[in-house]
């Protein structure tokens, strides 16, 4: 079973397409902070999470059940295919809907290879994998770049360091982050 999770009027065959509002022929109307989903444990191979993670959550606490929900209607090996906006561009600010940031770094959070190598080097960092016994791996990640700083950085007028540099302390230099997540059991 494949699902597009908070599809809005992005259709996909081949997936059953959940949304909050039936406005585009949703196979499920669901919403995504109601538990339990209604699907079945282990059931899930591929989901697609598509602009939605910034709009659903903006309590920790529901936000962990939501996390918690998608490990317990994912298989082994589930892969979850994320795309938000970059919490430093515009189309994260503006957006009075957007309750929560998604970055590489706290969706590592949940990696429980990587929270007991935390736990083994005394770091600070919360091990929300171990606390919460779930387990996701962020297999690949990458950023869609403003069509203006991509140019720059394809015609060498902005080389790796400053790229990386502006993407770390500037707005409106990355407008997507995409993550492969990984489901591990």
């Amino acid at each position: 079973m494949k699902l597009n999770l908070g599809c809005g009027n992005k259709i996909i065959e081949g997936y059953i397409n959940v949304d909050k509002f039936d406005l585009y022929g949703v196979n499920i109307k669901h919403d995504l902070e109601k538990f339990p989903y209604p699907f079945e444990d282990d059931s899930v191979q591929e989901i697609i999470l598509s602009h939605v993670l910034e709009h659903i959550g903006q309590s920790p606490e529901i936000f962990i059940k939501i996390l918690k929900e998608l490990y317990r209607i994912c298989k082994n090996q589930a892969l979850i295919q994320i795309s938000v906006p970059h919490p430093r561009h515009d189309n994260f600010i503006s957006d009075p809907t957007h309750v929560r940031p998604i970055t590489i770094f706290g969706l590592s959070m949940f990696d429980r290879a990587l929270n007991e190598k935390w736990e083994k080097n005394g770091a600070a960092n919360t091990p929300l994998a171990l606390i919460h016994d779930v387990n996701f791996c962020i297999e690949d990640s990458s950023y869609d770049l403003e069509d203006v700083i991509l140019t720059k950085f394809n015609t060498g007028e902005i080389d790796k360091p400053q790229l990386d540099y502006m993407i770390k302390h500037n707005n409106n230099i990355v407008a997507q982050i995409n993550i492969k997540w990984r489901v591990i059991k």
